[in-house]
């Protein structure tokens, strides 16, 4: 009677939980919002289709973060002028570290919000930080890159060669 108690209960439960959002099907564009800090706007990623896009993941706590974003700023500041957009996505549960990391840092790329790393997660798949995507003109992940800021400009400069292709 016990055993069929904690089924029942587990039962229960399990179809009472939130399934994830759906992943897009492979090849198919992804499209989700976060909120831009300071001011907690949404920013939707339907609004950077037509240009190549890079997303990274980091943390005020993750020490490799603190090498690559100031790389990733710069690459960022160099792309600018060619329509790539970049943006970081902090995914720190803790309010009042992000205006330290990107004051230390010099970090100028727009900040997005994803306490938790739910949506960077359920959607893109992240594991480990920090972890950068790079997506196509389309919104197509074409990469995703744990700890290598140089595949990262390798796949970009790729994007961009292809697009001055007549």
């Amino acid at each position: 009677m016990k055993h069929t108690l904690v089924v029942t209960v587990l039962a229960v439960l399990v179809g009472c939980a939130t399934p994830p959002p759906p992943k897009p099907p492979p090849g198919a564009p992804i499209e989700f919002t976060l909120p831009i800090w300071p001011s907690a706007q949404p920013h939707s990623f339907l609004d950077d289709r037509g240009h190549i896009l890079v997303v990274d993941a980091w943390a005020s706590w993750c020490a490799p973060c603190k090498a690559e974003l100031p790389q990733l700023n710069a690459l960022a500041n160099q792309w600018k002028a060619q329509g790539v957009r970049v943006y970081a996505v902090n995914i720190d549960t803790t309010d009042g570290t992000v205006t330290p990391f990107v004051t230390t840092y010099n970090i100028e790329i727009p900040i997005l919000l994803d306490p938790g790393a739910g949506l960077l997660t359920s959607i893109l798949g992240l594991k480990n930080m920090p972890t950068t995507w790079v997506f196509d003109k389309d919104g197509n992940v074409v990469l995703a890159s744990e700890s290598n800021i140089g595949k990262v400009a390798e796949a970009v400069n790729t994007l961009l060669a292809q697009s001055a292709k007549p």
